[in-house]
């Protein structure tokens, strides 16, 4: 057994825990990393096929964080990060990819939304708060924005970030920027207006894939990264906790002052917790995660109609499709695909239709083609095809979310030396993934006063 009175233990090593590991390695806490799959990084990986380049996971992230930007450049990917050739992005209506406004007036013109939608916007900075706890989104922006920003704007937008449904997402947990501008200004319009010139989020990837940052930071752990680790036991002993784990082959036992557990909300609760703590962390079985299959398609750039200048489109529901969305990724970075050649990358299922990442493949590619077709003008075959499924996609910031992050809140009190981090909590976003580990890192190496 290792004694380090020291040492942080973190279980996972998707992008959270790498980044929690990464940082404390830096400030000079030792770190062990348990995680149970083959390979670090969860859904963030990149595959290169047949010159294509395809993310099983996000596409980009974003981040105006400073000290985002500067771990990064620590890690030395700073080289690597290339931004977007597109800006544009398209939503679907009336059956066909529309330019969607960059600007507060260009809302005003766009034939995206009818005059009584837009005039109902207009009325937003004088609707009154609502003296509520939380709301769905949908009850949210309907009171304050009007039905038709909903069905035409915010759902296909929920749908390409949360694959969710806004009548079930909390607007204060899954939106809270949407939600702390109404209760500080009392308008989302006045509260935007008033917000401008402040920090600018920047969308980027990697030159070869979102994959290369989990990959940057699990080269740079070494050995102290154990991968196919599966987790026996977890036993507080005095101010520290002791952790038994496999490698599958041999039983090692961890001391650690900091036990950081990172995994998703569904595998942590299953963990070998001691009983009340296994109690504790139940509501974690609430979250909700649907199920979500990326289908990416190369086809040859003659066999596609549509420019594809821009990041790629959002399908309303209320467009009676199949498809959340499609990124036109070989239009967004380059090297996503051989020259002459496009590849989009499209999502189905959700909370929309969950049985539809649930197709075969053959019947899904064809359900996908048939839309591409449609609104895109996808004709042919396609000379690329490749299908990545989550059965387990993106937690869900449901109502009554708060309830289950004050129980882990409380615990953790009662508990200290347990930090419990993930996806699940703070933002699911990439950016927000890795600001939530170096917050983390920051505090846990601030609370250890033998810290170097």
């Amino acid at each position: 057994m290792l004694d380090d009175s020291r040492r942080a233990l973190i279980l996972g090593a998707g992008l959270t825990g790498l980044t929690v590991a990464a940082s404390l390695r830096r400030r000079g806490v030792p770190v062990t990393v348990l995680e149970s799959s083959a390979r670090a990084g969860g859904p963030v990986a990149s595959e290169e096929s047949a010159g294509f380049l395809v993310e099983r996971g996000p596409n980009s992230m974003m981040t105006g964080e400073p000290e985002v930007m500067g771990f990064l450049a620590d890690i030395g990917m700073t080289d690597e990060m290339i931004e977007p050739f597109a800006k544009k992005r398209f939503l679907v209506a009336g059956g066909r990819p529309q330019a969607m406004p960059q600007s507060f007036f260009g809302a005003f013109t766009t034939p995206i939304f009818s005059p009584g939608g837009k005039l109902r916007v207009l009325r937003e900075p004088f609707v009154p708060r609502a003296l509520v706890e939380d709301e769905s989104l949908a009850t949210f922006v309907r009171r304050r924005l009007g039905p038709e920003m909903l069905t035409r704007a915010v759902e296909p937008f929920v749908a390409g970030i949360y694959a969710g449904d806004p009548e079930m997402l909390s607007a204060r947990h899954a939106f809270p920027r949407l939600w702390n501008l109404e209760q500080a200004h009392g308008s989302l319009l006045r509260g935007a207006l008033r917000a401008r010139g402040g920090l600018r989020p920047r969308a980027f990837s990697f030159k070869s894939g979102m994959g290369a940052l989990p990959d940057k930071m699990a080269s740079l752990l070494g050995g102290d990264l154990h991968c196919g680790a599966r987790v026996q036991s977890i036993v507080r002993e005095g101010r520290s906790w002791c952790v038994g784990w496999s490698d599958g082959v041999t039983l090692h036992r961890t001391l650690a002052a900091d036990l950081v557990c990172t995994v998703p909300a569904f595998a942590a609760a299953s963990l070998p917790w001691p009983d009340e703590i296994r109690t504790a962390l139940g509501g974690l079985e609430d979250v909700p995660y649907p199920p979500v299959t990326i289908i990416a398609l190369g086809f040859r750039r003659a066999d596609v109609a549509h420019p594809l200048d821009g990041f790629g489109m959002l399908v309303p529901a209320a467009e009676g499709r199949n498809i959340l969305g499609t990124i036109f990724s070989s239009s967004l970075f380059p090297g996503r695909a051989p020259r002459d050649h496009v590849l989009l990358t499209t999502f189905v299922g959700g909370a929309r239709q969950p049985s539809l990442a649930q197709m075969e493949d053959g019947p899904l590619e064809r359900t996908v083609i048939s839309d591409l077709a449609d609104l895109v003008g996808a004709c042919g075959e396609p000379v690329f095809q490749g299908i990545i499924r989550w059965p387990r996609a993106i937690p869900q910031y449901n109502l009554g979310h708060g309830c289950i992050i004050g129980a882990l809140e409380k615990l953790e009190e009662e508990c200290p030396g347990l930090h419990l981090i993930g996806n699940y909590r703070g933002g699911i976003a990439a950016g927000q993934c890795i600001h939530n580990g170096l917050r983390l890192a920051e505090t846990l190496t601030n609370s250890n006063p033998n810290t170097l």
